[in-house]
């Protein structure tokens, strides 16, 4: 449902809302900022872009672009233009890399020199500064010279998903160690934020609302020959919470094909977990052992690929597979070491219906009562540290939370009203985090601005969350401006909050209360601090 007077969208089967940017970064999966020039540029507002051009470090940014485009030049030169190259060009044949992928992925190929990259990019102006934060050369520990990071390597340039060359990937010829190295940490390129090959993928990913994800270039480009165009890569297999959000941007199902190795991996395994906790569908490619989804396509073809694909298992099946495999299911020490396996995903499974099923599914195969796993699971939970807390999630609807929505709907509605609400509670009375973090926000524009807009108040949060549970509130909570009720929902939330503080006033004076029995001598402190927690206590009796 679109609100043009509330300048507001809001999804009642997803719970997807917010204003016209949030609409925008959503339905073409774009940044905030794309949003904004996209939106300036169809109502012909000129956006204020001397103060961005003029940032120093957007200068920065913009010079490093150029210079990474700069380099890639050079190594696809060098891999065209040279004898050596020619014969690389050969070896990626052999492998099954085609011209179209060497052409369309940029690939080239760094000489096997100490500095000749070097000496190419001082003739061109650059310091040696720059190109070591570019992370195109280093300084040698013996002889203290600058020397060029990539030598005698494939190299695979790293895009953005605005399709710039921000870092490269630079591969062996032979099997020596390091097989593969990546640039170091720039100002464009962090290894965990970015999925190599996005920004050709993007499109199919949407399409067919899966993402592959395989681990490494050579991958890639064999996948993609074979018209699987919805494949990335992870730059290493532990995937990271930013490459998470990104994949989120564009579907919420993931196929995980890894090598054989890779993938039985549990430590690899583990760090996929993570996928889950973000509320991705999972599932993982089953290759036969010592192979690659590359070497497969080449030795097997695409029918057998997608075979592997249509029966690929989810995450915590393809766990108790290996652990099956690993351990004997029917002894006890087996069992235990099963058990202890598959706690991790099954601890950041967030559906109720699917874990009691996967529980069930479980305790059948081993033969235990499901009492006995979920008893497992609780102290597994209470000894984790629980990311998830910082993420609330509202499916309570106690009549404090409800009076807290409402009130935020009435203060977001009618700045005299959020003015005259302020006065009686503050941030800190609203039990929820988001809501409070709202609330925040509409005290700050009130003092910045003297009056609450809930546009304004979206941008300033610059939260996904805030932006769904406003849009929810405004436009499903019967929002009111009549005194009295009002008064009422502020009378409810301060009731709550003497019942907490209450309770936590009765807790503390148990604890006091134990330990001067259990002492011989007692602590003047600790008895003033009882005291006065009685007195307390009694007050609120009164009140």
């Amino acid at each position: 449902m679109v609100s043009p007077e509330k300048q507001l969208f809001h999804c009642f089967g997803c719970g997807e809302g917010g204003n016209i940017f949030n609409f925008l970064m959503k339905f073409e999966k774009i940044s905030f900022f794309e949003a904004v020039e996209k939106l300036a540029k169809r109502s012909g507002v000129s956006l204020p872009e001397d103060e961005e051009k003029e940032n120093l470090l957007y200068r920065k940014k913009e010079r490093l672009y150029k210079l990474n485009s700069l380099v890639t030049n050079y190594y696809r030169e060098c891999l065209l233009r040279t004898d050596q190259g020619k014969k690389i060009i050969n070896y990626l044949k052999k492998r099954g890399i085609n011209d179209i992928s060497v052409e369309k992925y940029k690939l080239g190929y760094a000489p096997f020199s100490w500095d000749a990259l070097t000496n190419f990019l001082r003739k061109k102006g650059y310091t040696y500064e720059e190109l070591i934060k570019a992370g195109l050369i280093k300084k040698s520990k013996i002889e203290g010279k600058y020397i060029d990071y990539f030598r005698n390597r494939i190299i695979f340039p790293i895009f953005h998903l605005s399709g710039k060359v921000i870092g490269f990937g630079g591969r062996v010829l032979d099997d020596s160690l390091p097989k593969y190295i990546n640039s170091p940490e720039t100002p464009v390129y962090n290894k965990g934020s970015h999925l190599y090959n996005l920004h050709y993928a993007k499109e199919e990913v949407r399409r067919k609302n899966y993402i592959i994800i395989v681990e490494g270039y050579t991958d890639v480009l064999i996948t993609q020959q074979y018209k699987f165009n919805n494949v990335v890569a992870s730059l290493g297999t532990a995937l990271t919470t930013k490459q998470i959000d990104l994949i989120k941007r564009f579907t919420d199902k993931v196929l995980i094909a890894y090598d054989a190795d890779s993938a039985g991996n549990m430590a690899t395994l583990r760090s996929l977990d993570l996928l889950i906790q973000a509320g991705l569908e999972i599932k993982v490619l089953a290759l036969p052992q010592s192979y690659d989804p590359a070497d497969f396509l080449i030795k097997k073809g695409t029918k057998p690929f997608q075979n592997l694909i249509d029966r690929s298992l989810s995450l915590i099946n393809y766990k108790l597979k290996l652990l099956y495999t690993d351990y004997n299911i029917k002894t006890i020490e087996g069992k235990v070491k099963i058990i202890k396996g598959i706690l991790p995903t099954l601890s950041v499974i967030g559906n109720e219906v699917e874990l009691r099923e996967q529980v069930k599914k479980i305790s059948e195969e081993l033969k235990l009562s499901e009492e006995a796993i979920l008893i497992e699971l609780k102290k597994y939970k209470k000894g984790s540290k629980d990311s998830s807390n910082n993420f609330i999630k509202l499916n309570s609807e106690a009549g404090h939370i409800k009076a807290e929505k409402i009130l935020i709907g009435c203060m977001l509605e009618n700045t005299q009203i959020a003015q005259d609400i302020l006065k009686k509670l503050t941030p800190k009375d609203f039990s929820i985090l988001l809501h409070r973090k709202i609330v925040t926000a509409i005290e700050k524009k009130l003092k910045e601005d003297n009056m609450v807009n809930s546009q304004k108040v979206i941008d300033f949060l610059s939260d996904n969350e805030a932006a769904k549970l406003i849009s929810r509130i405004l436009m499903e909570e019967t929002i009111t401006f009549n005194d009295k009720i009002i008064s009422g929902y502020i009378n409810t939330i301060n009731s709550f909050k003497l019942i907490k503080e209450r309770e936590n006033l009765e807790k503390r004076a148990k604890i006091l209360d134990e330990k001067i029995k259990k002492s011989e001598t007692i602590e003047e402190d600790d008895l003033k601090e009882l005291q006065e927690i009685v007195r307390q206590l009694k007050i609120q009796n009164i009140k």
